[in-house]
């Protein structure tokens, strides 16, 4: 018997090479603004993303943004045929995203993108029900055409009506005194990004660990200031009446008030409509969590040196209320020729782990480093 999955997955692998219609793109002008309010959402606090004065004292001559800021140009975040009729399948997850840099992005910056799905496949089952697991690849240019770089994105759709299975039954964390106090002491432990000091890569060696960063407890407001960091065009009140006219997958009942026009991505920052999502507190989204995680490379590698790659895997979840500690570990050191021109590199392992001890988010990173006489050359060669 043909269930609604098999009828979201004819339907999406028809769709394999076309472009996205369903994420837009978000931020198209790299103003100080836009790039502030992604620093905020991050905590990030190094002057080359937030300071015009200290971006021109760079060899940038200029502020630029953090390497993850593509995320706010456009999310590869595509659910495919998601949200062309309701197929009974749960609001797309993020399980995992790479992502890949060619140059940075400057203040100023016009920007423009395309996603492309690029894959759609039944995945493994989640809690006993049926998955499927869409691929999409977003491509980022800069104001004169060239290109930033790319990132991939694997989002998961769960079989199931709203409202039914729980893809998570945990109520909101609520903290010992001894757990308050070691997010306290993780907090004040945590150095200053390094910014303008040099790392050369002749001075880094295997195991180097990176700066543990403390993520959380998330809030609200937290949850909010993602939303608005990413850009992307939102339409409120009545609007949403007609927007999801054409978007009826993503339609839903509000549980709380009964209206039936409840657009399915506030189920990820509504304390009381969650659960129809499949969770008792409000799910962060998987690609802020990303972003999260390379904010510990960045604080790390210095303004002279260039993220080149970050790729991770967001396995469980990260929840209202939930903390994230981040840390990182050298674990190889190579010497790469792109085009005839050489980079030192390190690669790097990330992970992520909650108050439970959970993994949150693992993978790597690959990071160019300056090495006396050989200064990061960019654009990398592509």
């Amino acid at each position: 018997m043909t269930d609604k999955l098999d009828e979201f997955l004819r339907d999406s692998r028809k769709m394999v090479g076309q472009m996205a219609t369903d994420v837009p793109q978000g931020v198209a002008l790299a103003d100080w603004v836009s790039i502030r309010r992604f620093c905020a959402a991050l905590g990030d606090s190094n002057p080359l993303y937030k300071d015009p004065a200290a971006g021109v004292a760079t060899k940038y001559n200029s502020m630029i943004a953090p390497p993850t800021f593509v995320a706010a140009i456009r999310t590869p975040t595509s659910g495919a045929a998601y949200v062309h009729q309701n197929y009974e399948v749960s609001t797309p997850i993020l399980t995992r995203v790479a992502m890949e840099w060619v140059d940075i992005i400057r203040v100023g910056d016009r920007l423009n993108s395309e996603l492309e799905i690029t894959g759609v496949d039944e995945g493994e089952r989640y809690n006993g029900n049926r998955t499927s697991e869409v691929v999409s690849q977003a491509t980022y240019w800069n104001s004169y055409g060239g290109v930033i770089g790319t990132s991939t994105g694997v989002s998961k759709v769960i079989s199931g009506k709203p409202g039914g299975d729980m893809l998570l039954d945990r109520q909101t964390y609520r903290y010992s005194d001894d757990e308050i106090a070691e997010i306290e002491n993780g907090i004040e432990a945590e150095p200053s990004p390094r910014g303008s000091l040099l790392l050369y890569w002749d001075e880094v060696s295997l195991g180097d660990n990176l700066p543990n960063l403390v993520k959380g407890p998330v809030t609200i407001n937290d949850q909010m200031a993602w939303t608005v960091a990413e850009g992307k065009p939102l339409k409120l009140g009545a609007l949403v009446y007609s927007d999801l006219k054409s978007m009826p997958g993503r339609v839903r009942t509000n549980p709380t008030t009964n209206w039936p026009y409840w657009d399915a991505e506030q189920e990820f920052d509504d304390i009381l409509s969650c659960k129809d999502f499949g969770f008792n507190s409000p799910p962060t989204r998987g690609i802020h969590r990303a972003c999260l995680a390379g904010q510990v490379v960045t604080h790390w590698m210095g303004d002279d040196a260039f993220l080149r790659r970050l790729d991770l895997d967001l396995p469980n979840h990260y929840l209202y209320g939930d903390t994230m500690w981040v840390t990182g570990e050298v674990t190889e050191k190579y010497k790469e020729r792109v085009a005839g021109r050489l980079y030192h590199a390190v690669e790097l392992r990330i992970q992520g782990t909650n108050q439970l001890h959970e993994t949150i988010v693992r993978g790597m990173a690959t990071v160019y480093l300056a090495n006396p006489g050989h200064p990061v050359e960019l654009p990398i060669p592509h």
